[in-house]
């Protein structure tokens, strides 16, 4: 029999995470108005404070098992959704009517690489730790860029080409990492077919998905007009459906969503708009994403990782000016439009976070020099990396806010 004392709540009360998150995420509105309206600074940087703080204060911790899944599978949700949106930006014929774009592009991205990988060898970080790092170095952060062009208000020739060489180095990015898992395999398995198919798997599965998904949003903006709330719903509810299906066949939810909203852009002759009921519920997984992201940040990452971790954020940016300068002239752009475009390519947040976390979910006991290194930088990034995009943009004469 039920005691009559177990029908009132305890003392003290406890307080479920659904309290803390809905905390969060008042505190996190809250202190990024006050950086917008009273100190002039863009939103994100409010954002991902709350995270920082809150992670500082162990709320982190307070996080079971079943509540610490149900974070990944929202940040998964959120940063899908902005990804998904971030590939129907790209607009392939542009790039076929300039390819110098996509020559700029590889070249920021491979220097990138080398310099983040040589850096890493200069303070001794194991080679396969350094490889993994460096993929990760070359994405920039397609949540900060899109908010930020939302939030600013930007257009012209340099918020264009931060979209797409967004878009188009995190494809490098993830492509890179889940090859790089085959050399992984082979560190900790014996058998060559895991280490041949399993990367095989994770991009022609992506593939295979992306497309099927991109062909239900077409379908569905044909029958139903792209700029109808009621579409929109669905097509929330179609990527809503292919996330859960991405966990289910542990396929890389970064690039099934990238991919997706690229040939959902490309596929037709008539490519879609992207609907502008997005506007309201892209800001509220940009709290989301930026105060979970931040929440994972532990302050003694910095004793493993912060020196190498401000060396990376250093070469990184210096590495994607100098790879978006030297294809300037050719790509169509001034060297003022370059230096602000290589500025702009500096972010560094969810992305990074998710592919450092999916790699720990194959291999827990992998190098935690990984995690310390990317979280340091992306703790850093998302604190400055929104401020250089807000005066870059400024440089260039973009900003309408």
């Amino acid at each position: 029999m039920t005691s009559e004392l177990s029908l009132f709540p305890g003392w003290p009360p406890a307080p479920d995470p659904v309290f803390f998150a809905g905390l969060a995420l008042v505190v996190a509105g809250l202190f990024g108005e006050l950086c917008y309206r009273k100190l002039r600074l863009p939103r994100i940087i409010g954002y991902a404070a709350v995270g920082l703080v809150g992670g500082t204060f162990g709320l982190s911790s307070m996080l079971d098992a079943q509540t610490s899944a149900a974070v990944r599978l929202l940040i998964d949700l959120a940063l899908g959704l902005l990804l998904f949106e971030l590939g129907s930006r790209l607009n392939l014929k542009w790039m076929r009517a300039n390819l110098w774009l996509i020559v700029s592009s590889a070249g920021e991205a491979l220097l990138t690489f080398v310099a983040v990988f040589a850096t890493l060898s200069f303070f001794s970080i194991e080679p396969l730790t350094a490889v993994l790092i460096a993929a990760i170095s070359m994405a920039t952060s397609p949540a900060v860029v899109i908010q930020l062009k939302n939030e600013l208000r930007a257009e012209g020739q340099v918020t264009e080409r931060l979209l797409a060489l967004a878009a188009l180095n995190s494809i490098y990015s993830v492509v890179a990492v889940k090859l790089i898992y085959g050399w992984m395999h082979q560190a900790y398995h014996t058998s060559l077919s895991v280490t041949l198919l399993h990367p095989l798997y994770l991009l022609v599965g992506s593939c295979v998905l992306a497309w099927l998904l991109a062909k239900a949003c077409n379908f569905l903006f044909r029958s139903f007009g792209g700029q109808d709330h009621h579409a929109f719903v669905m097509l929330l509810g179609l990527i809503m459906l292919t996330v859960a299906l991405v966990h289910m066949l542990r396929l890389p939810n970064s690039l099934t969503l990238l991919l997706a909203g690229v040939i959902f852009k490309n596929l037709e002759e008539r490519p879609q708009l992207w609907p502008a009921y997005f506007g309201t519920a892209g800001w509220l997984l940009a709290v989301v994403l930026f105060v979970l992201t931040s929440l994972a940040f532990q302050w003694h990452y910095v004793l493993v990782g912060g020196v190498a971790a401000f060396a990376i954020i250093l070469v990184r940016g210096v590495a994607k000016v100098a790879g978006v300068l030297a294809f300037a002239r050719p790509a169509g752009i001034s060297y003022k439009q370059a230096l602000a475009l290589g500025l702009s390519l500096c972010p560094m947040a969810s992305l990074a976070f998710v592919l450092m976390a999916d790699t720990y979910d194959i291999y827990p006991q992998f190098d935690e020099a990984l995690r310390a290194v990317v979280m340091c930088a992306i703790a850093l990034l998302q604190l400055v990396g929104p401020l250089v995009v807000y005066w870059a943009l400024a440089l260039a004469g973009e900003r309408k806010d």
